[in-house]
């Protein structure tokens, strides 16, 4: 069961213990919740021994990111706005020299920008390269999909974490990375940063 949906069963259960309409009460505090629930925050707070730990981190603001020649993109002071989930951003990045690690993990700054409601899933194709190699992308990771609240100018973080198998290793001397977005959610939000966590 998602975290999101266990958090309103269980404030659900205490509304009724409570005497008030649990269905009521439930729904007030799912909304203030962080919508997007990063897995790795959840295994951390589960068993924080397994919580993977990253020392340090790169930028990169949405206005350095290729944005593909179909999808809806323009450019704002604050970021890029991205409305529907058609189109996808990207960038190439060289493997930082200290990184000694086996995974990362990308975060992403965003502002939601209409009232549309709904779900919002980001997902990420890594690709490992290098000098000689080819081009072929194998598959996907995504943060775990959450609701979008219903209001505008809300600003939210997602995260993911990306491991060793689907065309990424961290051997490679250069590192691609493809963004899109899924989900019932096909408003617009404004994606301000990407985040490259090692």
């Amino acid at each position: 069961m998602p975290l999101r949906h266990l958090l309103v069963v269980l404030w659900a259960v205490a509304a009724s213990c409570a005497g008030t309409s649990a269905w009521a009460q439930a729904e007030a505090p799912a909304r203030q919740l962080n919508p997007v629930v990063d897995p790795a925050t959840a295994l951390c707070l589960r068993t924080p021994a397994k919580c993977p730990s990253f020392k340090n981190t790169l930028s990169f603001p949405a206005h350095a990111l290729s944005r593909s020649s179909f999808g809806t993109f323009s450019v704002h002071t604050r970021g890029v706005n991205w409305n529907g989930n058609n189109g996808a951003m990207s960038f190439t990045m060289r493997r930082p020299a200290g990184f000694k690690g086996n995974r990362l993990r990308l975060r992403f700054f965003y502002e939601i920008t209409d009232d549309s409601g709904g779900d919002l899933q980001w997902l990420v194709t890594a690709v490992s390269l290098k000098h000689g190699s080819g081009f072929e992308t194998y598959g996907s990771v995504g943060t775990a999909s959450g609701p979008v609240p219903e209001s505008p100018t809300i600003l939210q973080e997602s995260s993911l974490i990306v491991s060793p198998g689907q065309g990424w290793t961290p051997a490679g001397d250069w590192w691609y990375f493809e963004i899109g977005r899924q989900g019932s959610f096909q408003g617009g939000l404004r994606l301000m940063s990407v985040a490259v966590e090692y």
